[in-house]
């Protein structure tokens, strides 16, 4: 047995004017305005908002307008006469982005998350420590991969300045001359 579902000119109407700025009796006005129009709609997009109204209704709140211009457009497109056509392509566009829904994660900055350690933090927060730390980190390895090219000689001299100790003059004189001789060796960096 099959269930239809009954779709009205007025609940289609009623869900496009909760977009309008109106409220009250200027609603329902501007129902009755959509309904005659929807039913001066040719046969096709009569259809089109019918079954992308059906499958609107099945996804989250946030995302039923979107979903229904969407669907209402794909049916559009096919060109269906026939209401089970119709249906058949609202429906399998809505299969498809609910494939999709699923698949990804939906987070907003400010949700609270679990950090990990028991505590609950904003999840703009936890994401902005993750990125500093990925940063720092290829950093530190893209600094250790540009000293591993570095000739020994040159290699002792950085080391000693990341420690803090001073070099002397003879080994600036030998840096400097070095790197004059090579001006891009920080651009020419390989990964």
């Amino acid at each position: 047995m099959t269930n239809y579902i009954k779709v009205t000119y007025r609940d289609i109407a009623k869900m496009l004017c909760q977009a309008l700025p109106v409220e009250g009796s200027e609603f329902s006005l501007k129902v009755e305005e959509y309904i005659i129009e929807l039913k001066r709609m040719p046969q096709g997009a009569k259809l089109a908002l019918k079954s992308a109204y059906i499958f609107s209704r099945k996804v989250p709140r946030e995302e039923r307008e979107d979903m229904f211009q969407e669907l209402a457009l794909a049916v559009l497109k096919a060109k269906a006469t026939d209401e089970r056509l119709a249906y058949a392509v609202a429906r399998c566009d809505w299969r498809n982005w609910w494939a999709k829904y699923s698949i990804r994660q939906h987070y907003s900055l400010d949700s609270v998350v679990d950090d990990g350690e028991g505590n609950q933090v904003p999840y703009a927060e936890l994401l902005v420590g993750e990125v500093e730390f990925e940063v720092k980190l290829t950093g530190d390895l893209d600094g250790q991969a540009l000293l591993e090219q570095l000739p020994e000689w040159v290699q002792g001299i950085v080391e000693k300045r990341l420690i803090g100790k001073p070099i002397r003059g003879g080994e600036r004189q030998l840096l400097n001359k070095w790197v004059a001789q090579r001006p891009t060796v920080l651009a020419s960096y390989q990964d």
